[in-house]
């Protein structure tokens, strides 16, 4: 079973990124000339590529005054708790549900004081948190629900914590590092082959966890923070670092005994390549105490394959781990409930996963392409230099889509296992 996995994108004054997959179970690969090894292709070497992982929120500056105008009309103070509650949502989100790996976890927030723009020379700490547990097999968009009455199912039960902390050289830029951590641990039979004294298929696991891959993020507002108030646009670039361990392995349980093998890419803690990281945020206040959010993120993956690799049970073929892009759309509303104790809700939809060829690079070897659209709400709490964030991504569909391989090769597309919903988190500080 394939795995569907996308490393986080990036957001505003960022949440920690999630990842974003989907576990799907390899299809029988038909044989190829050769097996295709990383070093046999041109790999792009990159240095100055960034990844969409996190998005940058500063803040709006507004003057101390009662939430509400003697006219009756929303004052400053009530609009900029709205707007930090909307960059709060805006955190990097990028995940998909289950084995389509997207890294990353998720939440980021933005503390409010004086201003919602960071003010130059000021920090933001962020610590982010992502959970998902994905189960529900797709081939295509079609669910297989039999998959959970046999129990053949591949779960992922997956955590991912990112630790951000972003500089304002100006009100207008920004720069952020993140450090990502992973932990997950998946659960199937058809990676091993122990049978129990009935002669039936005995469910195992596999876990990999540590550092992910660093992302290191710049953001620009591109309309001037001091006279834009009610909306901005922002832009940013930054590159991925291969810090984390693509090659992990753990043990399979066989017949004859236990043998140290590769995890399934989904779990991998990081993808073995440099990316660019490209995005766009932006919010807009709509009337009253509501306003509108967007996030657009996308990693560009320049290399194709790295060194670990699945061998196909049935033909032998051994199959190196694709490095892929990743993706993220979101958009929405949110609205101050109680701007005086800084207190908001949003409601968006989100779409996120890897296509199944890259912008740049060759999009070879073993992945599994996919999306989840979600429907996302979520609530954020600011108090004095304190920023707090939860969400919870409902999916509404799901598609494993055919690979590149699969297609080039005429093979129908494998399963991938999504999740129902992700929980994502995050609490920051400003100093």
């Amino acid at each position: 079973m394939d795995s569907f996995a996308v490393r986080n994108p990036s957001g505003f004054h960022r949440r920690a990124s999630p990842r974003f997959a989907v576990c799907d179970q390899i299809p029988a690969v038909h044989p190829s000339p050769t097996a295709i090894h990383p070093k046999k292709v041109g790999l792009v070497p990159i240095s100055s590529f960034i990844r969409i992982n996190q998005l940058k929120t500063t803040t709006m500056t507004h003057r101390k005054t009662n939430a509400t105008n003697h006219d009756g009309s929303v004052s400053t103070v009530s609009f900029s708790l709205l707007t930090l509650g909307v960059l709060s949502m805006l955190a990097p989100q990028a995940q998909a549900q289950g084995c389509v790996a997207s890294r990353g976890s998720g939440a980021c927030i933005l503390n409010h004081g004086e201003d919602t723009y960071l003010h130059a020379g000021s920090w933001q700490a962020t610590v982010g948190y992502r959970w998902l547990y994905s189960d529900k097999h797709f081939r295509g968009s079609k669910e297989e629900t039999e998959r959970q009455t046999l129990g053949t199912d591949v779960r992922n039960d997956s955590h991912f914590v990112d630790a951000t902390l972003t500089y304002a050289i100006s009100k207008r830029t920004s720069f952020s590092l993140t450090v990502p951590f992973v932990s997950s641990v998946r659960s199937s039979l058809y990676e091993h082959g122990i049978k129990d004294s009935a002669g039936k298929s005995e469910r195992r696991e596999m876990s990999a966890s540590g550092l992910a891959d660093i992302r290191l993020t710049s953001s620009i507002w591109i309309f001037d923070p001091e006279t834009h108030h009610n909306g901005n646009l922002a832009l940013g670039i930054g590159v991925k670092a291969p810090t984390g361990d693509s090659e992990a392995k753990d043990f399979k349980y066989k017949a004859n005994g236990p043998l140290l093998d590769f995890v399934d890419q989904s779990i991998q803690p990081g993808d073995g390549g440099w990316g660019v990281i490209l995005d766009a945020q932006g919010f807009q206040k709509i009337y009253g105490n509501a306003s509108a959010y967007m996030q657009m993120s996308y990693l560009i993956s320049p290399e194709e394959l790295n060194g670990a690799y699945s061998i196909n049970s049935s033909t032998q073929v051994k199959r190196y781990h694709s490095i892929p892009d990743s993706y993220l759309l979101r958009a929405g509303v949110s609205y101050a409930i109680w701007p005086s104790k800084g207190l908001s809700m949003s409601l968006g939809a989100r779409m996120e996963g890897v296509p199944v060829e890259d912008l740049i690079g060759g999009s070879l070897g073993f992945r599994r392409p996919g999306y989840a659209i979600s429907i996302e709400p979520g609530v954020s709490w600011m108090y004095k230099k304190f920023a707090f964030n939860v969400s919870v991504p409902v999916a509404v569909e799901r598609n494993r889509q055919r690979s590149y391989i699969e297609i080039i090769e005429n093979r129908p597309g494998g399963d991938a296992a999504f999740a129902d919903y992700i929980i994502t988190s995050s609490i920051s500080y400003r100093f």
